[in-house]
């Protein structure tokens, strides 16, 4: 549950580094680098990134997969 709330509090923080990433990074195909990015970001600045990077890139996904469902960010695959 800590972690979780945790992630909660981060949360705008991490839709932040994503929209940075997406506009140094604006080419499809480059997830690995945007994920990298985003996640070396809030390593960064969170003291124990161990105990929380797998939920972090879940969540992550999580926020791209909605993102691209909704068109918020355009992908190849929806125009």
């Amino acid at each position: 549950m800590k972690i979780l709330i945790e992630l909660l509090k981060l949360t705008p923080t991490i839709v932040e580094a994503m929209k940075t990433a997406e506009t140094l990074i604006p080419f499809s195909g480059q997830g690995q680098a945007k994920l990298d990015f985003v996640v070396g970001v809030i390593a960064d600045v969170v003291e124990d990134i161990e105990a929380i990077i797998v939920p972090l890139t879940k969540l992550i996904a999580r926020l791209t997969k909605l993102f691209n469902s909704t068109g918020i960010w355009r992908t190849s695959t929806n125009g």
